[in-house]
């Protein structure tokens, strides 16, 4: 069944912070695009960072299954969440169905989920002597259930490397702790929309 997710205020897309409710429109073979289902959402923007993906994921849960969300605006964490649980995200101006409908186009289109036999490296890998890689948007693309602790700790504890270029959308927030501070030097640079994060094991000098 054909499903997309509304972010909206007064039958209107909206963006997360003026968002009002969720209207659920599905489409059945054959048929036009339909709302079947609408329910209260606001954002509570001033809550922390565990609180604000709890809200997220509180909604996804209540979306029945689909996978496809769309408003005026979806940026900062909230699309990071929204992005690493698999969902496909579209910016919209105005709701109508052919509106709907080019949204459900584009995503058939550019669609990840047919090539999930795809080989992608579940941890990082030699690209040269002592120089590791990962490339982890695209293993949480075709692997969301790994999380960046599952593919990166056991290669930083078990591996011995002289750098580890990670590819990411953001540094996993892991890494603020003390501990791996004092143990693992870091340096990014913008890459494209993402982040290229260089990461070496600290010097006795450098500590």
């Amino acid at each position: 069944m054909e499903q997309i997710a509304i972010l909206s205020a007064n039958g209107q897309p909206a963006d997360l912070t003026t968002a009002q409710q969720i209207l659920l429109f599905e489409k059945k073979a054959g048929q036009t695009w339909v709302e079947r289902k609408a329910f209260p959402f606001a954002l509570l923007l001033a809550a922390n960072t565990v609180q604000l993906r709890d809200q997220v994921r509180n909604l996804i849960t209540k979306l029945d299954g689909c996978r496809i969300i769309a408003g005026r605006s979806i940026n900062g964490l909230a699309y990071h969440v929204l992005d690493r649980m698999g969902l496909h995200i579209f910016e919209i101006s105005e709701l109508n169905s052919n509106v709907l409908q080019g949204i459900w186009d584009d995503v058939e289109k550019s669609e990840i989920r047919p090539y999930e036999d795809e080989k992608v490296p579940l941890s990082p890998t030699p690209v040269a002597e002592g120089i590791y890689y990962l490339d982890f948007i695209r293993l949480q693309q075709l692997h969301p259930e790994i999380s960046s602790k599952r593919a990166l700790q056991p290669f930083l504890q078990n591996t011995p490397f002289n750098r580890l270029n990670l590819l990411c959308s953001h540094l996993p927030l892991w890494f603020q702790d003390p501990a791996y501070k004092k143990q693992y030097s870091l340096r990014t640079k913008k890459y494209g929309g993402n982040l290229l994060v260089s990461i070496s094991r600290r010097t006795c000098k450098e500590e």
